[in-house]
């Protein structure tokens, strides 16, 4: 059985994410850690890891090395991010505005560092083609050769993320 910790927040839904050696459980202040709403979210987040803590890849991100990625590539592509921004979002790894604002999902210092990468650079291809276009990916491509093999991977983590 996992270790389960269990945190009370100001926040209106439930949230749990592996962490070495356990899983993490976020409830909202007004919710008690034995409410059925609580038990039941916690019994399918179970269900998703077989039961056990799932397996933390050694080099996680944090919200600095994310950020020296998006200076680095953003460097590297001749761009400039007019704000970087970190948000919990539910479906998706990031967005990019029309006025340079860059917004990453708080989840990426729960992935790979090379996976992390992926979702930086695709971002910031945003700041060149705002838009999923060929040339949007040719431009991914010409900075990340291998984007295709991250994101085949990164599908694969989410199913235990989302």
């Amino acid at each position: 059985m996992a270790d389960i910790k269990i945190y009370r927040q100001n926040r209106r839904n439930l949230m749990m994410r592996p962490v070495p050696g356990a899983i993490e459980v976020f409830i909202p202040y007004q919710l008690d850690e034995q409410d059925p709403l609580v038990q039941d979210f916690i019994a399918k987040g179970l269900k998703k890891f077989d039961g056990s803590v799932p397996d933390i890849p050694p080099e996680i991100t944090t919200k600095a090395s994310i950020r020296k990625m998006v200076k680095d590539y953003a460097k590297q592509m001749g761009v400039k991010a007019s704000r970087i921004q970190f948000r919990d979002m539910r479906r998706k790894w990031g967005s990019c505005s029309s006025k340079g604002t860059v917004t990453l999902n708080s989840r990426l210092t729960w992935i790979e560092a090379h996976l992390a990468e992926y979702i930086v650079c695709h971002e910031l291809a945003h700041l060149i083609e705002l838009n999923h276009s060929k040339k949007f990916w040719a431009i991914v491509e010409q900075y990340m050769p291998d984007y295709k093999k991250r994101m085949k991977e990164l599908r694969q983590v989410e199913k235990n993320l989302w």
